[in-house]
């Protein structure tokens, strides 16, 4: 994996192991990219540097900061837009869709609401995660793919996508998922 670097800002989810994971394991796919939740921006940089045409979108307005800055740091050009998940790009399709969801269920251990907006994914975990498949095919341009991290702690996903695991990894509390939905 090319060499990224990135800055960390309070109230914005730092890249973990989900988001390296995401990184390392996304098949090389190169067209119009979306990423939904770009946090740091780590991911949306990541493709960017394949040679991507990357737009980026977060609800939190310090997520949306952190990434311009982390791709001006990494020289390269992202989209970056403020907004609840497709609000922003109504319209317009893309060759694929990135994902890292909020996908925990709710705990007591958040006392910033920006931060629990990034890992919180509902009271089952899976709420965002339901909602976003829901409406995603609608940005896709034909044959296009999303590519989402599942996390076992989330209820089981029932979706109307074919599903096809790209790579797994168990980690102390859980095991993640790469899957890509088509």
């Amino acid at each position: 994996m090319e060499e990224i670097e990135i800055e960390t800002f309070e109230g914005v989810y730092e890249p973990a192991e989900d988001s390296w994971m995401m990184c390392k394991y996304l098949p090389n796919e190169l067209g119009s990219a979306l990423e939904i939740g770009c946090g740091s921006g780590i991911i949306s940089i990541h493709l960017a540097k394949k040679g991507n045409q990357v737009t980026s979108v977060d609800i939190n307005p310090k997520a949306v900061n952190a990434t311009k800055f982390n791709a001006k740091q990494n020289q390269v050009d992202i989209e970056v837009l403020e907004g609840n998940m497709f609000e922003k790009v109504k319209g317009r399709k893309f060759d694929f869709i990135v994902c890292n969801p909020p996908y925990l269920p709710p705990t007591d251990d958040y006392d910033d609401p920006e931060l629990a907006l990034a890992v919180e994914g509902g009271s089952t975990g899976s709420e965002f995660t339901i909602e976003f498949l829901s409406k995603a095919g609608e940005y896709l341009k034909k044959n296009g793919n999303i590519y989402l991290i599942v996390s076992s702690r989330m209820e089981k996903l029932k979706v109307n996508w074919k599903r096809e695991v790209i790579h797994k990894e168990s980690f102390f509390f859980e095991r993640l998922t790469l899957e890509k939905f088509s």
